[in-house]
């Protein structure tokens, strides 16, 4: 990553895309005089950052301890302070810039009493150690922003009494152990590839739960009106018919958190300005 912005920052290269450029060192890359920087060109992958639980395992078997840890985050800072304002707090499965998002869904602002409330109201009280619960999140090995993210994760969900322990792998290990349901949580970053039938579905429906296969539904959700509603809408001809079904099934995945959507991320595309019409 150092050797990358160095190669920009020369102009050895003379353009990044993605996550090339970690999000801390964006802020000194957009100052100088021979880079200009663009966000544009992602609307179509539409990707969301989120927390991943797998609904195997207890406690994220219970909606209530889904909810309690999408309430102990704040995604505010997640945005301002690990991606430098790269990207806007997501508010369900649908990211806002692809057909039938639905801004009108329950909200989960950063709320550690609520949080609290609710892992009390499970009987997750606090031992002698202050801990409720322990569980295990996988580090997702996609650079160094994804590392700091999972260190706030796991400071912010302490603060309500669940321990968590990281476990770092390398990218492998860590798709092997996702696909083969060996984890508790993780973070993930999926393309939406420009509608919801394309790339929104497969991360929900009960006929995608397959075991050894990345970005399918690994978390093992299953609703069947989730179910009938995706294969009906994909279909619809008629736009608001689409819409209303869709638009259901925002609300309804949103109430029951099989994960926690954290960030629409804006992706930092840096280009030296003799590099024209890119």
């Amino acid at each position: 990553a150092s050797a990358r912005v160095v190669a920009m920052e020369t102009g050895q290269t003379h353009l990044s895309a993605f996550a090339d450029i970690e999000t801390f060192e964006v802020p000194r890359l957009k100052a100088l005089p021979n880079l200009d920087l663009t966000t544009k060109g992602y609307e179509y992958l539409a990707q969301i950052l989120w927390l991943d639980f797998n609904l195997r395992n207890k406690p994220f078997d219970d909606r209530r301890f889904r909810q309690a840890v999408y309430h102990a985050i704040d995604r505010n800072f997640l945005r301002d302070r690990i991606w430098f304002g790269l990207g806007k707090p997501a508010t369900g499965p649908i990211h806002s810039s692809i057909p039938h998002h639905d801004a009108n869904v329950p909200k989960y602002p950063f709320d550690p009493k609520k949080a609290e409330a609710l892992l009390d109201e499970m009987g997750l009280k606090r031992g002698a150690d202050g801990v409720r619960a322990r569980v295990t999140m996988e580090q997702l090995p996609y650079g160094d922003v994804y590392v700091r993210a999972g260190e706030y994760i796991r400071q912010a969900l302490g603060r309500v009494g669940i321990q968590v322990t990281l476990r770092s792998a390398d990218v492998a290990t860590w798709g092997d152990r996702v696909r083969n349901w060996d984890y508790d949580m993780t973070l993930q970053v999926l393309s939406q590839l420009g509608h919801p039938a394309l790339g929104v579905s497969r991360l929900y429906v009960s006929s995608n739960i397959r075991k050894g296969v990345l970005f399918s539904n690994v978390n093992g959700y299953s609703n069947p009106r989730i179910d009938e509603l995706f294969d009906k809408a994909a279909t619809a001809v008629d736009l608001a018919q689409a819409q209303s079904m869709y638009s259901e099934i925002q609300r309804i995945l949103v109430e029951d958190v099989p994960v926690a959507w954290l960030l629409e991320l804006d992706f930092p595309t840096f280009i030296d300005k003799r590099f024209r019409n890119v």
